[in-house]
């Protein structure tokens, strides 16, 4: 005799995103230091103290600040004993290391251990700062996948499709089974207007006023092209981005005057120098993505 076993929506997401955590690493391209697969070797043998005394090693040998120190509390926070110890690690580096090769897996695990503690609106948050500031990232478009499923158990309808569109716009050709799932949700969002909050909004011609004479009209502004790395709730947070790599030689900037401030580097004519640039910036662990710039 066979009992049937009930699996609310919840447990459903949750399931997915530890399918989706399971292979983050692989899926960010991200190699492991040796001393950080022997620290794994000894904690997966039973031998924990072991293994996380070599990630303590690490880290004190470590210089804070540096991508090196985020990788190192990356793997503390993975082999960590505890959930909370684990969290504020993960914390640390999606706030103080946003350009980290670890900062969006750290954020997909946050919204894996809100999952786990039931709070779906802690879950999604973290998600859309992903989503939001790593749309780049190889985990964007899966952890978009799964804000989406969150938003429309939720019935916030209009949140799961801007994530549905999110996911498409990040997938890879290769990606045909997570493109049919995307496909699942396409019905629900026939009549849904979303729009990408990197283009300007369009302008409708005001037929009340008389046409402008040619020869005083204002000329019409070129377009131009910028490398978007991440996007912030505070100010503060973005702020302090810019001026990070701008030391490092970027000419970054603060787009916004409000929530999200979007921090983009430089200005090209074409989207193709954009597009070269976004390569350039990957070179030395930068992220992000064309977008086209402001007026100036």
């Amino acid at each position: 005799m066979h009992r049937a076993v009930l699996v609310s929506p919840t447990s459903l997401v949750a399931m997915s995103m530890l399918v989706l955590i399971a292979g983050a690493s692989r899926a960010g391209g991200q190699a492991t230091d040796s001393v950080f697969q022997r620290a794994q070797q000894l904690v997966a043998a039973g031998n924990d103290s072991a293994g996380r005394a070599v990630v303590d090693s690490a880290l004190a040998a470590r210089t804070e600040g540096t991508q090196e120190y985020a990788e190192a509390l990356f793997w503390r926070a993975r082999l960590s004993r505890t959930a909370a110890a684990a969290e504020r690690d993960y914390r640390r580096i999606s706030v103080e290391y946003p350009l980290s090769p670890r900062a969006a897996e750290s954020l997909l695990l946050l919204a894996q251990l809100e999952m786990t503690r039931r709070d779906r609106a802690g879950a999604r948050a973290h998600l859309a700062r992903l989503q939001r500031e790593h749309p780049a990232s190889p985990l964007s478009a899966r952890a978009s996948l799964t804000l989406a499923r969150l938003a429309f158990d939720d019935n916030d309808v209009p949140a799961g499709c801007a994530a549905v569109n999110a996911a498409r716009e990040g997938l890879a050709a290769a990606d045909v089974e997570l493109r049919n799932q995307l496909d699942y949700f396409r019905p629900r969002c026939a009549n849904v207007p979303v729009r990408d909050p990197n283009v300007p909004s369009p302008v409708v011609a005001d037929t009340t006023r008389p046409a402008a004479d040619t020869k005083t009209a204002t000329p019409v502004a070129r377009r131009e092209f910028s490398v978007q790395v991440a996007a912030y709730e505070t100010r503060a947070a973005a702020d302090a981005l810019a001026k990070r790599l701008s030391a490092r030689g970027y000419t970054a900037r603060v787009v916004g005057d409000r929530s999200p401030f979007r921090v983009r580097i430089g200005r090209y004519a074409t989207r193709d120098r954009a597009a070269e640039a976004v390569r350039e910036l990957s070179r030395t662990n930068v992220r992000g993505l064309v977008v086209e710039a402001e007026p100036r």
